[in-house]
């Protein structure tokens, strides 16, 4: 793989797991907007700190190379019920953004799946 492809891609990951420590965070310290968000979509209290949680871990989690596939999927898992909630609230422009989020993070599983594999079958074939 060329290391400017390499760079590239943990960037992009970086981001994303900044964004959702970000968020995570917004969460647990219970600010107005994620408080009020949880209210509108019609959640209790305790699950803004859940899912705060689950974000701060899976951002964690997203940046070791091994776990890479697992939290971009766990956290995709998360955002898919993201969007859900938004659309059923009829908040249709949350529901982008929850989206957005989605796809990258299917991006990003999806090529880490593809590296995992690829290097399976390098060295199932050096071995062969």
């Amino acid at each position: 793989m060329k290391k400017w492809m390499r760079i590239t891609g943990w960037s992009v990951v970086g981001l994303t797991s900044l964004f959702f420590v970000q968020s995570g965070i917004q969460k647990l310290a219970g600010t107005e907007q994620m408080v009020d968000m949880f209210l509108k979509l019609g959640y209790p209290d305790w699950s803004r700190v859940v899912v705060g949680l689950v974000e701060i871990a899976g951002a964690i989690l997203l940046a070791l190379p091994r776990l890479t596939l697992y939290a971009a999927a766990a956290l995709g898992i998360l955002m898919i019920g993201a969007v859900a909630s938004e659309m059923l609230a009829g908040q249709s422009y949350g529901a982008l953004l929850a989206g957005q989020w989605l796809i990258l993070l299917a991006l990003i599983a999806g090529a880490r799946l593809r590296f995992v594999l690829y290097s399976k079958s390098r060295s199932g074939a050096s071995q062969g």
